[in-house]
């Protein structure tokens, strides 16, 4: 718990002190995160055209942005899914997590901080940023998906699933 806090606190610390503290703590995880969203675009036919990994200036409100994917077909059906795909990496975290010690059969020191360490980097990265829930928000979505939960909430209460 205290390598997670103290890296929790390295990284916010890195956040605010210079770009290049950001990128050197944060680029493994925006390429992870980016990679995701561009991963499940071209899964879910939303073409991507723009993979950005390397950090810009903001000129809005003059931060940075370290990443982005652009597409130019994102649909109702497909916003969702891509705009979360970040939270795929727990899943990822998850299993290495479970699998870790057939890597490292013999736990030292060092590659339990390389286990907390990895860890980190995929559970910070897999947090969807703002825009990314901007764009999971979009009415379209909310409107398919809400819908969709309807249905087959009445149809569980009307037992109208068939169940194999």
């Amino acid at each position: 718990m205290t390598l997670i806090l103290l890296l929790f606190i390295i990284r916010r610390w890195a956040d605010q002190t210079n770009i290049v503290m950001v990128f050197l703590f944060g680029w493994p995880g925006v390429v992870l995160h980016e990679v995701s969203h561009l991963l499940l675009g071209l899964l879910l036919n939303a073409r991507p055209t723009r993979l950005k990994l390397i950090p810009e200036r903001n000129h809005r409100d003059g931060g940075w942005t370290l990443g982005s994917v652009e597409f130019s077909r994102i649909t109702a059906l497909n916003a969702v899914p891509i705009a979360l795909a970040p939270l795929l990496l727990l899943a990822f975290a998850c299993t290495l997590f479970s699998y870790w010690h057939r890597f490292f059969q013999v736990p030292t020191l060092l590659n339990t901080l390389g286990l907390y360490t990895v860890m980190f980097v995929l559970i910070y990265n897999s947090m969807p940023s703002r825009q990314d829930i901007r764009v999971a928000c979009n009415w379209r979505s909310i409107l398919l998906y809400g819908t969709i939960s309807y249905i087959l909430y009445m149809m569980l209460k009307h037992d109208i699933l068939i169940t194999a």
